[in-house]
């Protein structure tokens, strides 16, 4: 099977970060021995990352791979590229499965938190932003209730709470949206599969937190406060960003500015203790999933997201962002390291990348 993937960006060497959730599926996907191009609209020149190829719209085009592969995938669709792209090449599409990862479908201004206030920024116009949301969500109401009624789209979103957000957003159907989507949670990178946390080994401290800095959705500020709370114990914060230039740093908050590769930081994982990975905003958290599928200890949000991914989770405790009433002297001490297969059955590949395969096949035997 031939599969074509949209994404706005794609990793590269230069930068490993972006949206590498595509490229974990893509690399199951060609392991399972499907033929994948991926169009990145951000890309200048044709590329290959990992054995994937990765190609600029006028490549696509030129050799109308729209038109010659089985399923069209678009991730995280927008409707500066992905939308005006599909309009214009649609009737020459088999099947089109849109993915739906967050503010693509979502009002920006009623979700998504405020930035840091005692950073500098580019202030966005909440008003304009309103503006385009609305444009927005519109456009792609339209062009989905148009490929209902065509029954040529398929819908895939990574959690239930999505699901319902996007229902909510866009004014869709709800009976129309459940019977021409499915809930699939993103892959996990093989590693927190298929090896387990062992603690301690090479200690560098207490608490890891993998975030990017300046985000306000991934809530550094949050460690900074338990850090606070707790100056006894040691947080480390992997990540990049100029936060601490405008924040205080705490003596007992170590910060690293470094990407670590899955492998690398299912490594780094065993010399602590426990990982600190709040958010205020998530549609699955795939980082907070990976860890804890890894079975090391996690302390994350208590957030109806949260709750729905890893609710039955041994090895993770929910807080209060806005309380902070957790001691994690006590999350330490009760820390109860089981050997459970069943942590990492929920985001297996039998459940995540598989079964976007069969969905895949499914749609291609209706050609």
């Amino acid at each position: 099977m031939k599969i074509l993937v949209l994404a706005q960006d794609y990793p590269s060497e230069a930068n490993r970060y972006a949206m590498n959730f595509v490229h974990t599926r893509n690399l199951e996907y060609k392991h399972n021995n499907l033929e994948v191009n991926v169009l990145s609209f951000d890309a200048t020149s044709s590329y290959n990352y990992d054995g994937i190829n990765i190609l600029t719209e006028e490549e696509v085009v030129k050799n109308k791979l729209y038109s010659t592969s089985d399923i069209v995938i678009s991730h995280a669709p927008n409707i500066r590229n992905h939308i005006r792209f599909l309009k214009k090449y649609i009737e020459k599409i088999s099947h089109l499965v849109m993915f739906f990862h967050g503010h693509e479908v979502m009002n920006m201004n009623k979700y998504y938190p405020k930035p840091f206030s005692f950073m500098p920024s580019s202030k966005q116009n909440k008003y304009v932003q309103y503006i385009y949301d609305y444009f927005k969500l519109l456009t792609i109401k339209k062009f989905i209730i148009k490929l209902i009624k065509q029954n040529k789209i398929q819908m895939v979103f990574v959690s239930n709470w999505m699901r319902d957000i996007c229902i909510e957003n866009t004014g869709l159907d709800r009976q129309a949206v459940m019977k021409n989507s499915t809930v699939i949670p993103n892959s996990m990178n093989k590693v927190f599969l298929e090896k387990t946390y062992v603690p301690n080994q090479g200690k560098k401290g207490d608490f890891i937190t993998i975030r990017p800095l300046d985000n306000p959705k991934y809530g550094v500020d949050i460690v900074v406060s338990l850090a606070e709370k707790h100056p006894h114990l040691t947080f480390d914060i992997y990540g990049k960003g100029n936060l601490f230039k405008y924040l205080d740093q705490p003596n007992n908050v170590r910060v690293y500015d470094e990407f670590l590769k899955p492998d690398e930081l299912a490594e780094k994982l065993k010399g602590y203790s426990c990982a600190i990975m709040p958010t205020r905003l998530d549609a699955q958290g795939v980082m907070m999933c990976e860890i804890a599928s890894y079975g090391m200890p996690v302390i994350t949000s208590d957030l109806p997201i949260c709750k729905e991914m890893l609710r039955d989770f041994p090895n993770v405790w929910f807080f209060n962002n806005e309380a902070l009433d957790i001691s994690l002297d006590n999350v330490l001490n009760e820390i109860d390291l089981v050997d459970d297969p069943q942590i990492k059955e929920k985001f297996s590949l039998k459940k995540t990348t598989l079964k976007e395969i069969e969905l895949f096949n499914k749609l291609n035997k209706l050609t």
